[in-house]
């Protein structure tokens, strides 16, 4: 099976300079990265192929979050290196894994690392219907915690200092607001007598009870966030693509990509071998 390529290109790693006074004329207005955040692709399928000798950097490799647990020997020569890190043998080695796995590029500590990244499309055909959906609004909601958790630390930060500073006044006690209540439901006769009957209802002087408080700060912790980040990633990776007899009949795409040329003096160094000079007939 022929599977097409969402994108492919080029992408070069290489260590910062921090003291100005290393720093070459040819170096001036590069635009460089010594790493890639965590994130995930557009496509299922994405593979990363190592181009340059290992002789030329240290560092790099492909981090993925999932892999952050697993024990690893103290041997320079494995694949799996701490904390979570896929680093290719040699040059010419890939490593193909589900772009949906939250992953990143390791810091590279010295020289360039240059690699050749692809995105790989898969017919739709070949997918279970809503899996990636319900993956998403997972992620979605896990992001939700992961802002609360992070406001919770903000929040309590601030209340530490305040006990620190002897302050009482009401000022300058972080409170639980509800910035943006207009959508809920109101507080009107209709809605207390609905709410009699179970219903709940929010108003401008409403407050967050303690028990519900507690129960949001419980599901943002960054363990069980990391936690529920991860089943989902199992469920999606078991469920996302259809068994072979339930797949529908292959359809023949007219449509290709299309192949730009780019120019060598754009590449910013990621040719390797280049010199800069002209381009020969060869």
């Amino acid at each position: 099976t022929i599977y097409p390529f969402l994108d492919l290109f080029c992408a070069s790693y290489e260590v910062k300079e921090t003291d100005d006074a290393t720093t070459s004329e040819s170096d001036e207005g590069r635009d460089t990265m010594d790493r890639l955040a965590v994130h995930r692709d557009g496509s299922l399928l994405s593979f990363t192929v190592l181009l340059s000798p290992l002789e030329e950097f240290e560092g790099g490799g492909t981090v993925f979050d999932a892999l952050g647990d697993v024990e690893v020997d103290d041997d320079n020569n494995s694949i799996l290196q701490a904390p979570g890190i896929i680093q290719s043998p040699q040059a010419g080695y890939a490593t193909l894994h589900s772009g949906k796995l939250l992953h990143g590029g390791h810091v590279v500590a010295k020289g360039q690392r240059i690699v050749l990244v692809g995105f790989v499309d898969v017919h739709e055909r070949n997918i279970k219907p809503g899996v990636l959906g319900n993956a998403a609004k997972e992620w979605g909601r896990n992001d939700v915690r992961t802002f609360w958790n992070q406001r919770r630390l903000s929040l309590s930060k601030r209340q530490h200092q305040c006990d620190l500073e002897g302050k009482i006044d009401e000022e300058q006690q972080p409170l639980w607001k509800l910035n943006n209540w207009r959508y809920l439901s109101k507080d009107t006769a209709e809605r207390r007598l609905i709410s009699n009957e179970g219903r709940s209802y929010f108003g401008k002087n409403s407050v967050i009870p303690n028990n519900t408080l507690k129960r949001i700060e419980g599901r943002a912790s960054l363990e069980k966030i990391r936690r529920r980040r991860l089943v989902t990633e199992d469920r999606l990776l078991r469920d996302i693509l259809l068994p072979r007899e339930e797949r529908g009949d292959k359809v023949e795409e007219d449509e290709e990509g299309e192949w730009l040329e780019v120019d060598p003096n754009d590449m910013d160094g990621l040719l390797l071998g280049w010199d800069g000079g002209e381009e020969s007939d060869t």
